[in-house]
């Protein structure tokens, strides 16, 4: 099965450089229009990857149900019942709110109070895409989940980190529950700048 994962699109907090963490976020104009986009781009992947979208979901955080809605209205899919809490984004504890510069300013080691550890979330991203799998087995769908939560993945199953992704950047993994392997890399796949409002 492959599973199309999707950065959510672009927030207020995202233009200001603030983390936003476990916040309950809306999407801006830019975002949606980038979730428009992400859609039209996710019908090129499916077409050259031979890949049938099949279901729609998301992390629990609004901004990723948000896209993932709009997303849908031009697949067409529908989002489904389950949103899955292991793929929202890293939790930066009392950070969360704060520009980002500020925040690494006074924790350089980016060991937030109160925040989890790239660790944990890579554990709970990996056990959420094994969840993701079981739910799906064997067709093919999109997942929108987060920026951090998105790199810490494409990292771990290619070797390589892959940096700071865009709102709306899409990478496709491809396997099963306890075997996946990153088939697209999320910087083939990026919208214009004009879209993603960078």
């Amino acid at each position: 099965m492959r599973i199309a994962l999707v950065r959510h699109g672009q927030t207020d907090w995202n233009i200001q450089r603030r983390y936003q963490g476990w916040e309950g976020l809306d999407l801006n104009e830019v975002g949606r229009a980038q979730a428009v986009d992400a859609a039209g781009r996710l019908l090129g992947i499916g077409a050259e990857l031979g890949a049938r979208w099949r279901w729609l979901s998301s992390s629990t955080s609004p901004r990723a149900m948000q896209t993932a809605r709009i997303i849908g209205e031009h697949l067409p899919l529908v989002p489904g019942d389950l949103q899955f809490e292991d793929l929202r984004e890293r939790g930066f504890g009392v950070a969360e709110g704060m520009l980002i510069e500020e925040a690494r300013t006074r924790w350089p080691a980016r060991d937030y109070p109160g925040g989890e550890t790239a660790d944990a979330v890579l554990d709970r991203a990996l056990r959420g895409l094994d969840a993701v799998g079981r739910a799906h087995p064997g067709l093919d769908g999109v997942l929108v989940t987060h920026g951090t939560t998105l790199r810490l993945l494409v990292q771990s199953l290619t070797g390589e980190d892959p940096g700071s992704l865009p709102n709306a950047a899409i990478a496709v993994v491809d396997g099963e529950p306890g075997g996946w392997c990153t088939i697209v890399h999320p910087s083939a796949t990026t919208g214009s700048e004009q879209v993603r409002g960078r």
